[in-house]
């Protein structure tokens, strides 16, 4: 049997804690008011899950799938106000680390590497429970992807740029004092597909992952 991850277990978790959240009475929610100003942070986030399946043409081969994972490191800054009982916002981050993946199945070599990312992304929410907010997001990414897929004949379809796509997610987070918050969340980032061409075959390249991270703030 095939042990479960990590990930794995975080992403079916996450769902989980946000409804028992979104059930807590009326009477007890926090105050929209409570969210509102700028604010700076820092993340943690395992990445994983995504899958990126390598087809080289011609000859038509399917060698394998690239199933980049690993962890990542983010500051992030915001600001968060409110209309009624909505509380929304925008949000940039930067973040670095290390998603990759790689495999060999001969006579092919594939490896795909995230080490550089960053995004931009509106948020909107209610408060939830006595200090709690539930929000989603939802805005651009980019990353630096390292990319290479190796074959017979010569191949060498290579990639080391910068690539755009979009980011969508949902969390939680509980104010922790007046100032001070943490935060739960699901994201996932899709890089979008690039077509790879060295003359000698091609491949298309469509890096993903998902990513569980938590967070800290401090509101100023």
């Amino acid at each position: 049997m095939q042990a479960t991850s990590p990930l794995h277990r975080g992403a079916t978790l996450a769902p989980l804690l946000i409804l028992f959240v979104a059930a807590t009475p009326a009477a007890a929610q926090s105050t929209v008011g409570q969210w509102d100003g700028a604010y700076f942070g820092g993340s943690l986030a395992l990445a994983g899950l995504g899958a990126d399946r390598v087809a080289v043409s011609p000859p038509g081969d399917q060698p394998g799938t690239l199933i980049i994972s690993g962890a990542l490191a983010a500051v992030q800054v915001g600001w968060m106000g409110h209309r009624g009982n909505l509380v929304w916002g925008i949000e940039g981050d930067v973040q670095l680390g290390h998603v990759a993946d790689a495999f060999s199945a001969a006579p092919y070599e594939a490896s795909a590497t995230v080490s550089q990312a960053a995004s931009l992304r509106l948020l909107a929410g209610m408060p939830a429970g006595r200090k709690g907010l539930l929000y989603l997001s939802g805005g651009i990414t980019a990353a630096k992807i390292d990319y290479s897929v190796t074959g017979p004949g010569g191949l060498n379809l290579a990639d080391d740029s910068f690539h755009a796509g979009y980011e969508i997610g949902a969390g939680y987070e509980h104010a922790l004092s007046a100032n001070w918050s943490a935060r739960l969340e699901y994201k996932y980032a899709n890089f979008g597909k690039t077509n790879l061409n060295d003359g000698i075959g091609e491949t298309e390249e469509t890096p993903d992952y998902h990513m569980l991270r938590i967070g800290i703030n401090r509101r100023f």
